[in-house]
């Protein structure tokens, strides 16, 4: 079976490009019997070198490339605006039984099946913040489901969204679950830790968030409590913020005094490596999102051993089960008292390191892969 894959999110925004590359790596070492091919939409010349280098990189040597140098907004009015069929799509990707669909602008095709990855839905649930930035995402998404043969969404969350909101076909989606980075692990070498946590200034003890600083992320919430947290029972924690500050300027903002003490700490950009560190000398993650399609970043906490104290909304429940303290991610009250909880108790932090291991464990790629496979197995036109 011939699967092409559209691999622009592999060039672009960091928690999806992360994910997309772990779920191609392993559906490549998942079995030899298929074939692989990566497409670029590369007009631009900055995509188009960028491409180029990745399908240089030795790690994707089971992958085909195809780049090509049609203008995306020629391709946004064929298939977004028009649902075109180009006859030579299917000519420059040489004619697929499958076409992931990694981002929502889908191709139309006449002979391939197509597998959608359905994403959060965020710039929907929350306008407020997004809608006005992308205009034409509805759109895209709708035309997606339209030429979508099965729907892999990342989450039951997802997947009730999906129906509730844009009216796909339940029978159509399925929920495959991402796995964990090898690199979050429960051990790490101790003075390598040391030396990484030293490099950005950062002083243990400290509280943790990862992830971007963005208004659905609920982290000025986080910086509210975190200085009730210092002023009121004189905790010596540093809160950690590793995100971008440019995408949160309200977040810095609102911690300015924070900030300038000392107490507060955002690294902004992180290289993939210094990440696990950075858990390992954590005395709990904070993660207090409005809403998330799947939420990684407690994943990656608790495979570390690192307790975690997240928002009960969304897929947060799916990925945290018991293993962490779920509350309301607008009860400030609740927030203060689970954290303090958490960063008091070394019985009960103890008790979420273990329950933490054991819920990280149920999530692995090579699983996600193989169900991944069984959906483009299923409706491709070969066996």
């Amino acid at each position: 079976m011939r699967i092409v894959i559209d691999g622009l999110p592999l060039l672009g925004e960091v928690s999806i490009a992360g994910y997309l590359r772990e779920l191609l790596l392993h559906l490549a070492a998942e079995t030899e019997r298929h074939e692989y091919c990566l497409f670029f939409r590369g007009f631009r010349a900055q995509t188009y070198r960028q491409a180029t280098r990745l399908v240089a990189d030795p790690t994707f040597a089971r992958f085909q490339a195809q780049i090509t140098r049609v203008p995306d907004r020629f391709l946004e009015w064929c298939w977004t605006h028009h649902s075109w069929y180009l006859p030579l799509m299917e000519a420059w990707l040489g004619v697929p039984d499958v076409f992931l669909s990694t981002v929502y602008m889908t191709p139309v095709f006449r002979r391939a099946a197509v597998v959608m990855i359905a994403y959060d839905l965020i710039p929907l649930r929350f306008p407020q913040f997004y809608g006005q930035d992308q205009p034409l995402l509805p759109l895209r998404i709708r035309r997606s489901i339209e030429r979508a043969d099965a729907i892999i969404a990342i989450s039951e969350c997802t997947k009730q969204d999906y129906v509730e909101l844009l009216h796909a076909d339940p029978a159509r989606i399925h929920v495959v679950y991402q796995g964990v980075d090898s690199r979050f692990c429960p051990v790490v070498d101790p003075i390598e830790r040391d030396r990484v946590l030293a490099h950005y200034g950062i002083l243990r003890p400290y509280v943790l968030y990862v992830g971007v600083l963005a208004p659905h992320k609920n982290v000025q919430t986080l910086v509210r409590v975190f200085r009730r947290l210092k002023r009121s029972r004189g905790l010596p924690h540093q809160l950690v913020l590793c995100g971008r500050a440019k995408w949160g300027h309200a977040v810095v903002q609102e911690a300015h005094d924070l900030i300038a003490t000392g107490e507060c700490s955002v690294l902004d950009f992180i290289p993939d490596h210094d990440v696990p560190y950075l858990y390992h000398g954590a005395s709990a993650l904070a993660f207090f999102s409005l809403y998330e399609g799947f939420g990684r970043p407690p994943l990656e906490a608790m495979a570390c051993g690192v307790p975690v104290v997240a928002s009960n909304a969304a897929s947060l429940p799916e990925v945290v089960g018991d293993a962490g303290l779920l509350v309301s991610p607008t009860d400030e009250g609740a927030i203060e008292e689970a954290l303090y909880r958490v960063l008091t108790d070394t019985d009960l932090r103890q008790e979420l390191r273990t329950r933490g291991f054991r819920q990280a464990a149920r999530f692995s790629w090579a699983e996600a892969a193989r169900q991944t496979l069984a959906i483009c197995t299923m409706v491709g036109k070969t066996p």
